[in-house]
């Protein structure tokens, strides 16, 4: 068996605070509370260097880890560890604090480290999900004009493949202006939905109603 000191941290990762807890093989124990802020993360990445502490365990809680990665990034051997994994590990005590058993379990090389990815990689990530989240907020609100028009009884959509193309939205925000409906037709841009004009005169018969020029005015 080595003789070799082992010394790593355990850090538990709130969202204005992290507790970090740094063991050692012998016996030592050092135990400190850094803010999120960057003035205090630097503190800790200095804290452990003057502890010689190389090893860093993070639960991986939300994105509250990026920040801590991004700061102890090459300086340490940082390990990502799985919210479930580390706390169904058979052994854990009720009465132990969280930073204090992820440092444990850490320097007995009891976690299997979750991937984390390059910064390029995590920074094209973010932009994917913001990307699917705000399609996907589009997508409710092209739905909730669709049906709003469909109660008012204008049913664009069964004429106009997009009704929230040029055209489509030149008819819609003309009725919530106001416009005379004459007047929306004839200065339709495309020749193409100009031509079909008599089929979307026919298909808006009905007034919106205030409650309805409300719900789909977008200011």
């Amino acid at each position: 068996m080595s003789g070799k000191r082992e010394i790593a941290c355990g850090v538990d990762v709130h969202n204005k605070f992290i507790v970090a807890t740094i063991l050692s093989s012998d016996g030592l124990k050092f135990q400190n509370r850094f803010a999120t802020n960057m003035d205090d993360l630097l503190k800790f990445k200095s804290w452990l260097k003057e502890n010689c502490c190389h090893k860093v365990a993070v639960e991986s809680a939300g994105n509250y880890w990026i920040p801590i990665y991004n700061v102890l990034e090459g300086s340490v051997n940082f390990i990502l560890a799985n919210a479930y994994q580390i706390h169904h590990i058979p052994g854990r005590k009720t009465d132990t604090l969280d930073s204090e058993w992820i440092a444990e379990i850490c320097l007995k090389n009891l976690i299997s480290p979750s991937r984390i990815f390059g910064r390029d990689r995590r920074e094209l990530r973010s932009l994917t999900r913001t990307r699917e989240s705000l399609i996907k907020v589009r997508t409710k609100i092209k739905n909730r004009i669709t049906h709003e028009l469909e109660a008012a009884c204008i049913k664009l959509s069964s004429v106009l493949s997009d009704i929230f193309g040029k055209s489509g939205r030149h008819i819609v925000d003309g009725l919530l202006n106001g416009m005379d409906l004459e007047e929306i037709l004839e200065s339709i841009p495309s020749k193409r939905v100009r031509a079909i004009k008599e089929e979307i005169r026919g298909l808006n018969q009905s007034n919106l109603s205030p409650t309805q020029i409300f719900s789909l005015d977008p200011t």
